[in-house]
């Protein structure tokens, strides 16, 4: 049978690594006894020796009026390397005295606060099986000892896995054993027995031999045959195996047979004498004394056998016994060193906890100093932002001021050089930061409508008018003048179908556009928020009014192209009216600086504007034809181009119209689908040109669809927007003016309110701080621009 830990492993329907876990202390010479167990018990069985560290509190060690933030970083450092020295070292030491035994050892040690908790972490993390520990003190043994006396023994022991199996040994002896269950089996392993050439079984084999001589050793005087007068051969291998065999047992044989034959002799005849008889008794006594003499040679042999045997193993132990002196001696020795080097470090670490309490005064007195400084700039900034309030506030009213003496030189420069007032509408708003602010809330997200490359956008209430505030990127190299000039050239560009600009704010490079309240294209084809998809007849007519959108900008001189046209650029009015946003806008924004680049929006772009960066003609050729295939299919622009034109070439159209749109005309769709797939060719100049071929294609579409039936019925349905209606008469207005509450009246109505006495406002009720009107030519601009289209 081999050891207890074979027996188990042949039952387990799986290998487990061959590996025995000792528990052990920080104290080596008690944590020994332990180990040497395990090492003479389970020969040929690798040992891991297992070790619970338990840190030391370093802010336990020091001044307990030192903060831990004033301590030094690197005592403290230091000690901890100490303290992972220490343990290293201490687990090497328990490694030599296994290698010194011959057994393939290794360790594993974990940091933790309590020893039983880390053992019992050690077994859940590892899975360990086998363990052997210490069961109490060596000063608790005695041989009367069957219990655990260690309280980590016993937490060990009651809280341990039930797969684990726990051997509790004290000063060489196994005291208890904790049998291990697996599969939830309710069979029990037994303790295991000691290896057959361990010290403490060859006592035994001893003492077990001496026992079998005393109980197989007869005394001559109680041997049943010799009482009787009647002697036998007797095998004296049968009562001692180990004796040998020699010449006194071969003649006392001889002896025994004549004895015999004299005897049978002497019976048969029975014409003895009584001589006879006498010598027969003198042999017969002689012959006793012979064995005698034998079986106290026998035992003296056996005595100086088992002397030998005693003495050999009096010998071993006393090599192992100077062994362990050589070592123990070395050990000390290591010790000794370790121990005059940890007071050197003891010395440095007090010199340096001397320097950091010195450090500690002077910090603490500047601290103080520091305090008073604070206290006194504390003082000083408040009164620095009072004073900043103060300042602010007649900065905004000296802008105001400025802003208004502007306009008023503006409009005396172009009285006296004679202006075109054909054009009211290129003069427009200027705001201030303040009033931007408001606008936004403070640029509040939840009225962020729009971000994208071009800075984002906010929903506003500006001056009593819903509007479309673009906060461009802050990033450039413009002047303030250079802007301004930009924004002068943007606002002369009036269309039906490009947003209107308002109005604008320097300070702020921001963008004042009139507020569309149907949202974009890209939502509409979305239907985002539940809404109604648009009928085929409405995509025309968009397609037709972006169309008309982009020849006016690229017949203006010098040429302005979009530059960034994609179906979240395209708005719609209460009308379904589309109008472009951001036309030109990149002429605000140094190139190069912008990086929009999702794949979404690459997709519009072209890809020579992609390679190069130039925005030219044909890039807004480009992406109008892909505007144009999202309007045919609804589809999302990632991979439109390729389906279009799959479609086509298996002549299977139909499939990729969106039919959410109604009954498209297959001839007018298939056309309209050409004209896209040659606006989005690679090659610039093979792409169509607005006027002479795209324009040719959707005008004639555009008016049948105006004509017929449904879009005579949208047009009836059509209302003037809100903000183009005067609040006194209840109607378009015609001369829109701007009195001082910041609402836009008639000038009729506003005129007549005034001069019939009121001096509050029509509309609030508030009493107003003057009676200066001021005409409002984006508004008048804007509401002539809707007039022609009906």
């Amino acid at each position: 049978m081999g050891s207890l830990v074979e027996e188990i492993e042949g039952d387990r329907e799986y290998d487990f690594e061959d590996v025995i876990f000792v528990a052990v202390g920080k104290n080596v010479e008690k944590s020994k006894t332990t180990l040497d167990w395990a090492v003479d018990n389970f020969p040929g069985k690798k040992i891991c020796v297992l070790h619970v560290h338990r840190p030391t509190n370093v802010l336990a060690l020091t001044d307990g009026k030192l903060a831990r933030g004033k301590l030094k970083q690197h005592a403290v450092e230091a000690f901890q390397k100490l303290e992972r020295q220490r343990l290293q070292e201490r687990l090497d030491e328990y490694l030599l005295i296994l290698d010194h035994s011959g057994v393939q050892a290794d360790a594993l040690w974990i940091e933790m606060d309590s020893v039983e908790k880390g053992i019992l972490e050690i077994i859940a993390r590892h899975n360990i099986r086998w363990l052997v520990m210490g069961a109490a003190a060596d000063k608790y043994y005695s041989k009367k000892l069957v219990e655990l006396k260690s309280k980590k023994a016993t937490f060990v022991c009651q809280n341990a896995p039930v797969s684990c199996h726990i051997w509790f040994a004290c000063k060489g002896r196994l005291i208890y054993t904790r049998v291990g269950r697996q599969d939830g089996s309710s069979r029990e392993i037994a303790t295991p027995s000691p290896p057959m050439d361990s010290p403490l079984i060859t006592e035994q084999a001893v003492m077990l031999s001496e026992s079998v001589l005393r109980e197989r050793s007869p005394e001559p005087q109680e041997d049943a045959n010799v009482v009787r007068g009647n002697l036998r051969p007797i095998s004296l291998r049968s009562v001692h195996p180990n004796l040998p065999s020699n010449g006194v047992v071969d003649t006392y044989g001889s002896i025994m047979l004549q004895m015999d034959e004299e005897e049978h002799q002497g019976q048969a005849s029975n014409e003895t004498d009584q001589q006879l008889e006498v010598s027969t008794i003198d042999d017969h006594n002689l012959k006793q004394e012979v064995f005698a003499e034998t079986m106290k040679r026998w035992k003296e042999e056996n005595d100086a056998i088992e002397a030998a045997c005693k003495a050999k193993a009096l010998e071993s132990l006393c090599v192992k016994e100077m062994s362990r002196r050589k070592e123990m001696e070395e050990l000390l020795e290591r010790e000794k060193q370790e121990v005059q080097k940890m007071k050197d470090q003891h010395d440095e670490f007090i010199k340096d906890l001397q320097m950091v309490k010195d450090q500690k005064t002077i910090l603490e007195s500047q601290i103080v100093e520091s305090q008073c400084v604070v206290e006194g700039l504390e003082e000083k900034m408040f009164s620095a932002v009072e004073l900043l309030i103060s300042f602010k506030k007649k900065r905004d009213d000296l802008r105001i001021e400025h802003e208004n003496a502007i306009r008023v030189l503006k409009n005396l420069r172009k009285l006296v050089n004679g202006g075109d007032s054909s054009f009211p509408g290129s003069q427009i708003l200027e705001f201030s930061f303040i009033e931007i602010n408001n606008a936004t809330r403070d640029f509040d997200p939840s009225w962020k409508i729009g971000e994208g490359k071009y800075g984002s956008v906010y929903k506003g209430l500006l001056r009593h008018m819903n509007v479309a505030i673009k906060m461009l990127p802050s990033y450039g190299s413009q002047s303030l003048l250079e802007f301004e000039n930009e924004v002068e050239i943007l606002s002369r560009i009036r269309h039906p179908n490009l947003v209107t600009i308002i109005g604008t704010c320097p300070e702020s490079r921001s963008l004042v556009f009139e507020y569309l309240r149907n949202g974009s294209l890209e939502e509409r084809l979305a239907c985002k928020n539940k809404s109604p998809p648009l009928p085929w007849q409405t995509r025309i007519r968009i397609a037709s009014e972006i169309c008309s959108a982009l020849i006016f900008l690229h017949s203006n001189k010098p040429c302005i192209p979009h530059g960034n046209l994609k179906p979240s650029k395209v708005l719609l009015d209460s009308n379904f009216v589309s109008k472009l946003i951001d036309s030109g806008i990149y002429r605000l924004i140094p190139q190069g600086k912008s990086t929009d680049t999702s794949a979404l929006s690459s997709v519009y772009m072209d890809p020579v504007y992609l390679e190069n960066g130039e925005v030219t003609r044909e890039s807004d050729v480009y992406s109008f034809g892909m505007i144009l295939l999202r309007l045919l299919t609804g589809r999302s622009a990632l991979g439109i181009l390729n389906d279009v034109k799959c479609s086509i070439e298996t002549e299977n159209f139909n499939m990729v119209l969106d039919r959410t749109a109604g009954n498209w005309p297959l001839e007018e769709a298939q056309l309209l689908a050409h004209l896209a797939i040659r606006c989005c060719d690679t090659q610039p100049l093979d792409r169509p040109d607005f006027v002479s071929e795209i324009w040719s294609v959707l005008g004639p579409m555009r008016d049948s669809c105006v004509n017929s039936a449904s879009c005579l019925e949208a047009k009836e349905l059509r209302c003037a927007p809100s903000h183009f209606v005067c609040p006194i008469f209840q109607e378009v207005m015609k001369d829109p003016i701007i009195a001082a509450d910041g609402f836009t009246y008639e000038a009729d109505a506003i005129r007549g309110w005034l001069d019939s006495g009121h001096d509050r406002s029509p509309m609030t009720n508030l009493k107003l701080e003057h009676c200066n009107l001021v005409p409002n030519y984006a508004l008048l601009q804007a509401i002539q621009e809707w007039q022609q289209q009906y």
